[in-house]
């Protein structure tokens, strides 16, 4: 009777070659994988630079691997003005990246810049460029000294955002446009030309439904008249809309 005996199986020459190779894999990757060229869209607020020069200022950004796992997979600090950064990668080399922003409110001045800010009030961002489709809010009173990129706006009264935003939302959704938006003591008013338009505090959605329908009755009847139109007592079964034109 014959009696196999156990083989002794050479494992260190195979495991020398696993790790050989790993080694070879992660230097080809370190190689490859080295952060050569960026493709962004998305942003309107940011330039492609501002967004560039934010991600190399990561300790990951010589690699675009080391991005992918930033954006992706981790926690990452974001710029003030954006929602999320979404990283995929064109070739090993060129990181492509989507920018989501987040949704202007409105700005104010601020010495020799403008501030813009979230439905929240936060500052988002602050520039010297005038951004197309965000209304200025004047008469919104705030501490300067306070105020901070990152930060909600130092205001007193913190429930004027909320109105702001559905003041906003629903000139947006009438394709109504403005010349100027105000704020003072909470009641918000609108400007077309000459014509002043008092909205109050609230149900702005109903009140904005009516105006360009009155402005067109009012060009036939008032032509060229400077007035205002008194919507802040607006209701649904409200029988009569004010002018009172300009003495």
């Amino acid at each position: 009777m014959k009696v196999k005996r156990n083989r002794k199986i050479k494992i260190w020459p195979f495991v020398l070659g696993v790790l050989g190779s790993l080694c070879v894999m992660a230097v080809a990757a370190f190689v490859l994988c080295r952060t050569r060229a960026y493709e962004i869209e998305g942003n309107s607020y940011y330039s492609d630079n501002t967004i560039r020069t934010w991600i190399e200022n990561d300790e990951l950004s010589y690699n675009t691997l080391g991005i992918l796992v930033r954006y992706d997979l981790m926690d990452a600090e974001l710029p003030a003005g954006v929602e999320k950064l979404h990283v995929s990668l064109k070739n090993p080399w060129t990181v492509k990246i989507k920018v989501e922003e987040k949704e202007m409110a409105g700005y104010v001045k601020l010495e020799d810049a403008y501030l813009y800010f979230d439905g929240e009030g936060t500052v988002l961002i602050r520039s010297k460029k005038l951004i197309e489709g965000v209304p200025y809010i004047e008469g919104l009173e705030y501490d300067a000294a306070k105020a901070a990129v990152g930060s909600p706006l130092p205001v007193e009264d913190d429930g004027i955002f909320g109105r702001i935003v559905e003041l906003s939302r629903n000139l947006k959704k009438y394709e109504l446009t403005p010349d100027r938006v105000t704020c003072a003591d909470g009641d918000m008013k609108i400007y077309f030309g000459i014509v002043e338009v008092l909205l109050g505090t609230g149900d702005y959605e109903e009140k904005l439904r009516q105006v360009e329908p009155i402005l067109a009755k009012l060009n036939e009847l008032y032509p060229e008249t400077a007035g205002t139109l008194h919507l802040e007592n607006y209701k649904s079964d409200s029988d009569s809309i004010r002018f009172v034109p300009a003495e």
